[in-house]
């Protein structure tokens, strides 16, 4: 290819560069906008989120103290962390992609609460010694898994409102996302 050819696709480039440039998209309220909209979808998300990671920690210690004592009931705990994990990753995604609900993480901890109950009705009829053989007493494993399915619950009960638009954090986003489509 020659010089004259050369300089000639920079030029081409350059301009394009300009035109794009020039384009609404590109400006500074646009941008603006668009991290108004995103900081009202995380915002929407924030509590799921954060008791996502509650419950994943506190499922992932039980996981790990069963561990340690060689029972086959790490199986129970290692779900719910799971479950968790899984919530946790589907909300980054929602965020990103404006999406408003989770695809498995709802169904999970559907399934995980179940499986909470069923382990803490376990503990107090036949003991401590699967479950929570790291305890003085089966009431404190029972109390351990109320802790948990409380917290799931409240998770999925935002999920509910946040998929039926009832939540409190959906006003404001309706409004910036009005706002910012009407703008570009």
């Amino acid at each position: 290819m020659s010089r004259k050819q050369d300089r000639k696709k920079r030029r081409q480039r350059a301009l394009e560069d300009v035109r794009l440039k020039e384009h609404p998209e590109h400006t500074t309220r646009f941008y603006y906008d668009e991290q108004l909209v995103r900081g009202a979808r995380v915002t929407r998300f924030m509590f799921v989120r954060y008791m996502s990671a509650f419950i994943f920690f506190l499922n992932l210690s039980w996981f790990i103290l069963i561990l340690s004592v060689g029972s086959w009931g790490c199986i129970v705990p290692l779900f719910n962390a799971l479950t968790a994990g899984i919530a946790l990753v589907e909300c980054m995604v929602s965020v990103a992609r404006d999406y408003e609900e989770l695809k498995y993480g709802e169904k999970l901890y559907l399934v995980s609460v179940v499986l909470t109950a069923l382990v803490a009705v376990f503990t107090l009829v036949m003991g401590r010694e699967l479950f929570f053989p790291f305890l003085t007493l089966p009431v404190y494993g029972a109390v351990y898994c109320l802790i948990s399915i409380a917290a799931e619950l409240l998770v999925l009960r935002r999920l509910k409102k946040m998929r039926d638009h009832t939540d409190k954090r959906y006003e404001r986003y309706a409004r910036v996302s009005a706002e910012a489509s009407n703008v570009s």
